[in-house]
């Protein structure tokens, strides 16, 4: 999800817009783990002073000037591009955790409750973690309404990539999440074991708690039975998301159809958002909504990848018709197979271990490129057939 600087030795640190309380606190909590400044920084001298000292890590107070703090992410990102910038506050807000996010910062701390998370990511900032390379591409997969075949995507898309990329499927829908049973998968453990122990969870942790697919996809899935919804909060996703893109090339998050904190956070975060409809009136209307949601939360529109799957050239709406009402380009059409795609979900097994020549599978092949190419549109005999479509009357 972001990149990690590599430094020698203990982190240097400037420290924002923090009273005397909060100071006493990152001192306690960091101990030998960073050089610290004797005081905070004004708000107004912060990008002087990270321009002049270029440090490992930003930890920037968010309860004096909300505003100023998230004003203040992206310039200090211009002055030293990989600067770690960490947000700390008294109290967790799901609000201000999303807007810390969109600004450039890397962790939102609640002190002292969250000190372990500071010094970790402190400790990362200085020493880079092992290789201290990129992290992960986040992609969250959402749909218009339930029945757009998401999971459906998802895992195929998963297959995919699996055979040059380390990748896992994140199934985030946390109602009726099926991405374990899409494959005919029987896993041991959930997302909810990784939940109930977040101040234990890393790299091995994570490993332990995800299925593996012949196909060497890993599923960190849901439970078969139906939990409590109550407590899953925004950062608490947050941190599995950041531990699985530590550890994955691609992660793929199935978010379903849902609208929740935790979806919200996912399409915050997330490198690519693949928005999947269908060619039907309501899923469309649908479709705009959660787009309109999706631009309230500040995700960008060169960030949102528009699929439309079950195409065929009966469709509801056409490739134009979809767009005009969107106003966003259809990224990709994924053709309507539904004998194949019924006995795949039925079979649990992938759509390329049931019909190799599946039209959906090919077009699921082209739109690989959306993610690993950021390709803005992926052109396939389906959507060459809709596109022509278009003058035949």
């Amino acid at each position: 999800m972001r990149n990690r600087r590599m430094s020698i030795g203990a982190a240097s640190v400037v420290v924002v817009g923090v009273d005397s309380k909060g100071m006493g606190l990152i001192r306690e909590c960091l101990g030998t783990e960073a050089v610290l400044p004797t005081h905070s920084t004004p708000f107004l001298e912060a990008a002087q002073v990270v321009r002049k000292t270029r440090p490992n890590v930003v930890v920037m107070g968010f309860d004096q000037d909300f505003d100023g703090a998230v004003r203040l992410g992206p310039s200090l990102k211009r002055e030293v591009p990989n600067l770690h910038m960490v947000a700390i506050s008294e109290r967790t807000d799901p609000e201000r955790i999303r807007a810390a996010m969109r600004a450039g910062y890397q962790e939102y701390v609640v002190l002292p409750e969250d000190g372990d998370l500071l010094r970790r990511a402190v400790h990362e900032a200085a020493h880079g973690g092992e290789g201290g390379g990129e992290t992960g591409t986040v992609v969250a997969m959402v749909g218009s309404k339930g029945g757009c075949g998401v999971t459906m995507l998802t895992v195929n898309l998963a297959a995919e990539l699996s055979p040059v990329y380390r990748v896992c499927v994140a199934d985030m829908d946390f109602s009726m999440g099926d991405a374990a049973a899409f494959l005919d998968l029987q896993p041991s453990s959930n997302i909810y074991d990784l939940l109930r122990g977040l101040d234990r969870l890393d790299e091995r942790v994570l490993a332990g708690n995800v299925a593996v697919h012949p196909s060497k996809v890993h599923v960190l899935a849901q439970p078969t039975e139906l939990m409590d919804l109550e407590e899953i909060r925004g950062e608490d996703t947050l941190a599995i998301l950041r531990s699985a893109a530590e550890a994955y090339q691609y992660l793929l998050v199935d978010c379903g159809g849902r609208i929740d904190e935790s979806t919200h956070m996912v399409t915050t975060v997330a490198d690519v958002v693949i928005l999947v409809t269908t060619p039907g009136v309501v899923a469309v209307k649908n479709a705009w909504r959660r787009l309109q949601l999706m631009l309230r939360l500040g995700i960008e529109k060169d960030q949102i990848r528009l699929v439309v799957n079950q195409w065929d050239k009966n469709a509801e709406l056409t490739r134009a018709d979809i767009e005009n009402n969107l106003g966003l380009p259809v990224a990709a059409t994924i053709a309507a197979d539904f004998p194949t795609c019924q006995r795949a979900v039925n079979l649990g097994r992938l759509l390329r271990d049931v019909d190799k020549r599946s039209p959906t599978l090919r077009d699921i092949s082209a739109a690989v490129a959306l993610i690993t190419e950021r390709a803005e549109r992926v052109e396939t005999e389906t959507s060459k057939a809709s596109f022509w479509g278009l003058f035949k009357s």
